[in-house]
């Protein structure tokens, strides 16, 4: 269990890497916005914040099958109870 748990802290790592790239890609495509209006500028922050989501989820997905064995299933598994 516990190289199950160091591969799991070991992705984890990696993915924060991704997202905090992500997030600051965001920032700056919304300064830039900001600055000259451009939309294009918003289209790049709206793909950064997919890629954000996208990596939060791959997150949990890593998360739920290292620790529970499998990923949540059907067609409302995003829903919370």
């Amino acid at each position: 269990m516990a190289t199950r748990l160091t591969k799991l802290s070991n992705r984890i790592q990696l993915e924060l890497v991704d997202i905090e790239q992500a997030v600051l890609r965001s920032q700056s495509g919304w300064q830039q916005y900001q600055n000259s209006g451009d939309d294009l500028y918003l289209d790049s922050v709206a793909l950064n914040l997919h890629s954000f989501y996208n990596g939060l989820e791959r997150l949990f997905e890593a998360i739920a099958t290292t620790i529970d064995n499998h990923l949540p299933g059907g067609s409302n598994w995003h829903k919370g109870s």
